[in-house]
């Protein structure tokens, strides 16, 4: 199983959109991207984007947290975002789901809401 990443930066937030993977293979990857794009692009704001993460273990959610961390000592904002079902129940189950971002409804949604 593999991890792959996607960084891009919208104003100033960078989004690294994660797809696959994140498990124990691979614990360093999310860290290092984090401090990759702090120090690339020295973002206000950096998201994880879990749209497309199918796997998701304890090393994972350990990368996760170290991906937090190394924002922390920079005032950087960190977020996760497009958390699915399965991986936002492991997230609450072991206590961290306060770092999720609230998800905001689509645009089609929202037309489909107001009609």
């Amino acid at each position: 199983m593999s991890l792959l990443m996607r960084a891009e930066l919208l104003d100033q937030t960078v989004v690294l959109a994660l797809s696959g993977a994140v498990v124990y293979q691979n614990p360093e990857q999310i860290p290092g991207a984090v401090r990759a794009a702090i120090v690339r692009w020295a973002p206000e704001a950096i998201l994880l984007d879990l749209a497309d993460v199918r796997v998701l273990d304890a090393a994972g959610i350990a990368a996760l947290l170290d991906g937090h961390r190394a924002v922390s000592w920079a005032g950087i904002s960190f977020a996760l975002v497009n958390v699915d079902a399965f991986v936002l129940g492991q997230l609450r189950d072991v206590g961290v789901a306060s770092l999720i971002r609230a998800q905001q409804p689509a645009e089609e949604d929202r037309a489909t809401v107001d009609v």
